[in-house]
């Protein structure tokens, strides 16, 4: 089955980010590369001015999630069992919360590249960043 290309818009953008600290990632990036450039490719023509704000938009969204999930992590203790300080769980309710409007910008931006392309668009139900 072939992957949307708001799907696999969305895998680079985390790829982009992950592949600075993975060299795994750096492997897996540079065959997605590839599939990116065919992918804008097969942009139909008039659509690509609206192609790029889109994927802007998913790789903005990515970043914000990346650090807010980051935050969290280093808020709460790998081995809570081990001693330290408990967890803040307002500010983790609170990134949690911000991890969800990021979420949104990222499925409308996702939803804007099914529209380029033509294809189906993720229906979310009950899915609170829906």
């Amino acid at each position: 089955m072939k992957v949307k290309y708001s799907d696999l818009f969305d895998r680079w953008t985390i790829l982009l980010m992950k592949a600075e600290v993975d060299e795994t990632a750096k492997l897996e990036l540079s065959t997605y590369q590839v599939e990116i450039l065919r992918s804008i490719a097969d942009c139909p023509v008039g659509r690509m001015r609206d192609l790029f704000p889109a994927i802007v938009g998913i790789a903005m969204a990515n970043a914000k999630i990346w650090g807010c999930e980051a935050a969290i992590r280093m808020e709460c203790p790998k081995d809570p069992a081990a001693g330290g300080p408990a967890p803040d769980l307002r500010e983790i309710g609170r990134r949690a919360l911000e991890i969800r409007s990021y979420n949104k910008l990222r499925l409308k931006a996702k939803a804007e590249i099914d529209d380029i392309f033509g294809e189906f668009r993720d229906k979310k139900v009950d899915h609170a960043s829906a």
